[in-house]
């Protein structure tokens, strides 16, 4: 092994291809479709040649997915390449926004499927071995000795093992105690022995741990264990197949947290993964520092990788763990089974396509590391609620998060997570939809919703300032007049006079009236009606208002009775709100009615406590559809036009109503009457004396 190599950069061509040997690549676009390559390789330059820079160049399924600005999933296509006759290419990809929901073009990956002709790969060139000016080799070398690097980079592998600095010296015999892992300062060797580097090299070849010291890259030191474990026969050819950056498939152990402690999972040369715990720390090696790894062998069988395989998953089924994952793989939901830690086991590709990362560089990293910062307790949580099988394990109603994809970018997710798995091996499956359609939609609700709300707020501002501003020159105008009608200073001469006043006093009568409605519901609109909650007696205030309309009624030739139940409770109201409420519903009642009809008042009392007053007339009825237009402001239907009216009548009987805390009911139909229901709730109803 020698330093005078210098490391790879990215990822080696192994690291590119699929197991079925398909040839993996990722991709982003810009806002104007434009594609580039952050990680371009030798396999990949045609396609590179053909699209970077340029937009996709048919009309297909994979134009429409780009147009479309919505996750797509494993499109297949074939493309004509620059070098290459064509190309089965299969994409996925998600779109990017901005932090004000701004399109910023496409993040994904995708795979050469299949190639019509490539060029042959070169062989790679042998690198010569320099003269290195201090061998790397030397801890594995023989002598007689220890140089003080050397003596300080083993105290230093003894110190992170947790032993107390040795001396290396040579000492008189001392024995590793057998049943215990043996630490560096355990077993110390003998002068009979040779204590040089060799001797303390087997020593810890002989630890039931993986050892990794590395500079730049570049393996210095690795023990035998974890060879082993990997499938290597030595750290040279552990570093000509791509070493460090292979192993981790492109992921980076220092990203791991502190005390995150747990496996990863691990490439071996054969493409297998193992699963390992890591540590991973600086020492000094050569007087300069160096990244040292410590691996650990999982002990717990249901932590070690599983790959799939082809066998049915049960006898009675005939289903294969690779059919249920293509089944997965379809789905549009981001998929991602976890163990019972919370680490990453698998992803779907619609997973995959979500965050912009490959399943085998984020397998074995706990899945909160998928998520923002602000979201990872709340998806703590809510696993932990789930182990416990307690209530939360029950009301499983999934959560709201913000996934967070590899260029830093935010989606708004609805995660809702399951058990899976046996008693004695538990996993979790997490379901994750992107709902930023969903959340972009609430966002213009709730803006369109707040901007009616302000216009409204206005309107009744601006009919309240009119409305005080009308009925004071009004109220003069119907003044003046009635002095000239009752002729106070004099005869007005000509009769005519005497009829215009009659006309002015009438109309000025009707738009009185129509102000001080919409000068009522104006008040009630802006939640400034002026109301008063006293105890009221239901039936004498009904009496009290039929009495008031029973001249009307003569009049019309309209039979006004009442029937009204006796030891009704009082109620809480406004009594001159709840007063006019009455007199226009009565008033409404009469004139609708056909001479000879009747208008019934009654009063009841529902068996859970409501009082409801009833008004039943056997007049002309409305249809479904004149209901809703009477209770609309300034609409009226075609009987009211007929009988006159202002179109607020209905409308500020409602909002009255609702001001008092109850509540109006109509039914009706034509030439079958109407009944109008006040109920006032429970809450409302004052206990009996």
């Amino acid at each position: 092994m020698s330093d005078g190599r210098s490391p790879h950069s990215g990822r080696s061509s192994d690291n590119s291809a699929s197991p079925k040997g398909r040839i993996r690549f990722v991709w982003q676009t810009n806002s104007a479709g434009q594609f580039h390559f952050p990680d371009v390789h030798e396999a990949i330059t045609g396609l590179y040649r053909t699209l970077s820079g340029k937009v996709w160049p048919h009309n297909d399924r994979v134009s429409d997915a780009l147009h479309s600005r919505e996750t797509f999933v494993s499109l297949e296509t074939t493309l004509s390449l620059d070098g290459i006759a064509s190309a089965d290419i299969i994409l996925s990809g998600t779109p990017l926004f901005d932090a004000d929901h701004r399109f910023n073009g496409y993040r994904g990956f995708g795979f050469i499927k299949a190639l019509a002709k490539v060029a042959a790969k070169p062989e790679p060139e042998p690198i010569s071995e320099p003269a290195p000016s201090k061998p790397v080799d030397a801890p594995w070398s023989t002598s007689n000795g220890l140089s003080e690097s050397e003596r300080n980079a083993f105290r230093e592998i003894a110190k992170a093992l947790g032993a107390r600095q040795p001396d290396l010296e040579p000492e008189p015999p001392m024995v590793a105690e057998a049943p215990h892992r043996p630490r560096i300062d355990e077993v110390e060797p003998t002068p009979e022995q040779s204590g040089g580097s060799d001797r303390l090299m087997e020593v810890i070849n002989r630890l039931p741990i993986g050892i990794l010291i590395s500079r730049g890259g570049v393996p210095i030191l690795m023990n035998q264990p974890l060879l082993d474990w990997l499938g290597y026969e030595s750290a040279d050819a552990f570093f000509e197949i791509g070493g460090i950056d292979t192993m981790f498939g492109g992921r980076d152990p220092s990203r791991r947290a502190v005390e995150d402690d747990g496996a990863m999972l691990l490439r071996r040369r054969d493409g297998d993964m193992v699963a390992l715990g890591v540590k991973l720390q600086t020492v000094q090696w050569d007087d300069l520092p160096a990244s040292m790894m410590i691996f650990e062998k999982v002990t717990s069988p249901k932590d070690e990788f599983v790959p799939f395989d082809d066998e049915p998953v049960s006898a009675g089924t005939g289903v294969s763990a690779s059919e249920l994952s293509a089944i997965l793989d379809t789905a549009t939901d981001g998929v991602v089974v976890l163990d019972n830690n919370g680490r990453v086991l698998s992803m779907n590709r619609s997973a995959e396509a979500l965050f912009g990362i490959d399943t085998i560089e984020i397998s074995g990293e706990h899945f909160t590391t998928l998520l923002s910062e602000n979201s990872r307790n709340r998806a703590l949580d809510y696993l932990e609620g789930l182990k416990d099988n307690g209530v939360a394990s029950v009301l499983n109603d999934g959560r709201e998060v913000t996934g967070q994809t590899q260029d830093g970018g935010n989606i708004p997710l609805f995660m809702t997570m399951g058990r899976i798995g046996t008693s004695s091996e538990p996993k979790f499956c997490a379901v994750l939809r992107d709902i930023t359609a969903f959340k972009r939609a609430e966002r213009d609700f709730i803006e369109a919703r707040r901007a009616a709300e302000t216009a409204s707020a206005r309107k009744s501002d601006f009919l309240a300032r009119i409305s005080h501003e009308i009925r004071t020159p009004l109220s003069a105008i119907i003044g003046f007049a009635e002095i000239m009608h009752d002729e106070r200073f004099g005869v007005l001469g000509n009769t005519k006079y005497r009829d215009y006043v009659h006309d002015i006093l009438k109309s000025g009568a009707h738009v009185l009236d129509l102000v001080n409605d919409l000068l009522d519901l104006s008040k009630i609109e802006a939640g400034r009606a002026d109301l008063t909650f006293v105890e009221v007696d239901v039936n004498t205030l009904l009496l009290e208002a039929a009495n008031t309309v029973q001249e009307s009624a003569n009049k019309a030739r309209v039979i006004l009775r009442t029937s009204l139940a006796s030891h009704m409770p009082a109620i809480v109201a406004d009594e001159r709100s709840l007063t006019q409420i009455m007199l226009n519903i009565l008033s409404n009642a009469i004139k609708f009615t056909p001479a000879g009809g009747q208008v019934i008042v009654s009063t009841t009392r529902s068996p859970d406590g409501e009082v409801i007053i009833r008004v039943k007339d056997t007049g002309v009825g409305m249809t479904e559809t004149d209901i809703a237009t009477a209770l609309e402001p300034f609409r009226q239907v075609t009987t009211t036009r007929r009988a006159g009216g202002t179109g607020l009548g209905l409308p500020l009987t409602k909002a009255l109503i609702e001001a008092n805390r109850a509540s109006m009911a109509i039914r009706s139909a034509r030439h079958s009457g109407t009944v109008v229901e006040i109920t006032f709730p429970p809450t409302r109803v004052l206990a009996d004396r």
